[in-house]
């Protein structure tokens, strides 16, 4: 890869596939007395967004997401090195990197999905449709100099998450749903977070008989953000398909950080259960929650 004859990047740093692939010297997870003499930049993940560690270790880091990839870039947005870990990596959550003196920026990237990212030229990165979970970011500039930069790092979550709650039962055939918008699902910039593709993206579920939510995470293109989305069930058996139901639900709000709970008669059947009987419970590791009545 262009830029290893330049750098000795050695790194760790939270939540992605495997070093295997490139030497490079392990640190003390604890007391950091492994970083190699000559290392100029020194990281530590320190909290995910809502997520603050009382102590950092691998378990806290662990607990939140899976994997860690990190790419470095150079002014002009040229990809120099990359860095996959996994959660049972040693010392995961920590890296360290001797480079020459200039200017960078570093992008990190947690998740728990069980393939890695996709990165290019300018910053531009993808997570495959089906593996987009709750996933964390940060774009950190670095400006390395003759000093030493120890520097702790916290993930933002970029993602939004959109959960359905119908007031009406879900046909007792159903066992297909698919849920179409125009946006970005799993690609974004490595620079600022938001999405940058509008094309239409399709999400699948395998439903059961008497569930009563339905949810996918996306992520938004900017800070205030609405998706149109369509939603078609179906009843799916071998090559035999039957359509039971489909609506589209405008004007829905998405904001990364956010779960939007979208409640309404969503299968046109007569509602069996007043609202009042659902209780919305959110994680309070997310921000509010944005309610869409339809």
């Amino acid at each position: 890869m262009k830029g290893n004859s330049l750098f000795n990047v050695c790194a760790l740093v939270v939540l992605m596939a495997s070093v295997s692939s490139c030497e490079k010297m392990v640190l003390n997870e604890q007391s950091g007395k492994d970083i190699p003499e000559d290392a100029n930049v020194v990281v530590r993940v320190t909290q995910f967004e809502q997520i603050p560690f009382d102590s950092r270790t691998r378990t806290d880091v662990a607990n939140v997401c899976t994997r860690l990839c990190f790419d470095v870039y150079d002014e002009s947005g040229e990809k120099l090195d990359y860095l996959n870990q996994k959660s049972d990596d040693a010392n995961f959550g920590i890296a360290s990197y001797s480079l020459p003196e200039g200017h960078y920026y570093l992008v990190v990237i947690g998740h728990s999905g069980t393939k890695n990212p996709s990165f290019y030229a300018n910053g531009k990165i993808s997570i495959t449709g089906k593996e987009l979970g709750d996933t964390f970011w940060t774009c950190e500039e670095l400006e390395v100099g003759s000093e030493r930069i120890d520097m702790d790092v916290v993930l933002k979550r970029i993602v939004a998450m959109v959960r359905f709650v119908p007031t009406d039962a879900l046909p007792s055939t159903a066992n297909w749903m698919r849920f179409a918008y125009k946006g970005s699902r799993g690609t974004f910039s490595g620079y600022d977070g938001y999405g940058t593709t509008n094309a239409k993206q399709t999400v699948e579920l395998d439903v059961e008989n008497g569930q009563s939510q339905f949810e996918f995470y996306m992520i938004p293109h900017e800070e205030q953000d609405d998706l149109t989305v369509e939603v078609l069930t179906k009843h799916v058996d071998g090559n035999i398909i039957d359509n039971l139901s489909e609506k589209t639900i405008e004007g829905v709000p998405v904001r990364r950080n956010c779960i939007t709970i979208c409640r309404g008669n969503l299968f046109d059947n007569e509602s069996t259960m007043g609202s009042s009987c659902f209780t919305i419970s959110v994680d309070d590791e997310w921000d509010e929650t944005i309610n869409k009545p339809f």
